[in-house]
């Protein structure tokens, strides 16, 4: 799940599931673009893997849509196009603030907690001058993780995960709009922390609205494909 700390159940992770983590990662901080060819040897090379679970972490990445296999050209990263995009972010606007309105209603003091943890963290980060724009991206995916598990509904939290490996959105605007996206965080987490859902729901959307037009804009402007 991008962003967690951990899988919140104890259990220690499989190789394939440390492969495919590691993988994700890279593809949405854009290290490995849209039509980057992978290989077995080069990505069991670059891990310190064996190919099995190499193997097993490519099916796990084509099945979220992160990966396509070709045929007589091996695995690739996904190519994203704007419709597929528009789609996406049209979900996420309704699904994240609905997310975002429950954790003002349901999030424990523990929870309020962390996330306001996290965004002194993230703030720090995107004003940092030596800021590396991993730790940034990542900063900004664990604090709405923690947002969304505050509601307190599995349902909600594994469709917006499988939102989130649509379109890697982070590494194509994000490095652009992080201060912007500073004041974002905090209107939300004011608004979670002091309870108003309505408030908190709409903070959440303008945010997802604001990425949602950097990224269409920025495909565009790279050529993405129109249907």
């Amino acid at each position: 799940m991008p962003g967690k700390r951990d899988r919140g159940t104890g259990a220690k992770a499989t190789k394939a599931e440390e492969a495919f983590d590691a993988i994700r990662q890279q593809i949405e901080r854009g290290t490995l673009p849209g039509g980057a060819k992978l290989t077995l040897q080069s990505l069991s090379d670059e891990l310190q893997m064996s190919l099995t679970p190499i193997r097993e972490a490519l099916r796990m990445l084509q099945a979220h849509g992160l990966v396509e296999y070709r045929p007589h050209h091996g695995h690739v990263v996904t190519r994203y196009s704007i419709p597929r995009a528009e789609e996406i972010y049209l979900l996420r606007e309704t699904l994240e603030p609905l997310a975002t309105r429950l954790a003002a209603e349901r999030a424990t003091e523990r929870e309020l907690e962390e996330i306001r943890g996290l965004h002194e963290e993230f703030r720090a980060a995107a004003y940092a001058d030596d800021g590396e724009h991993g730790v940034v991206v990542d900063l900004n995916a664990l604090w709405h993780r923690t947002v969304y598990e505050a509601a307190h509904s599995s349902f909600l939290d594994e469709f917006i995960d499988r939102l989130w490996t649509g379109v890697p959105y982070q590494a194509i605007w994000f490095i652009h709009r992080r201060h912007r996206s500073v004041d974002d965080h905090q209107a939300v987490t004011d608004a979670v922390a002091t309870g108003d859902a309505d408030a908190a729901a709409a903070a959440m959307l303008e945010h997802i609205e604001r990425g949602k037009q950097a990224t269409i804009e920025h495909l565009r402007a790279i050529g993405a494909p129109e249907n």
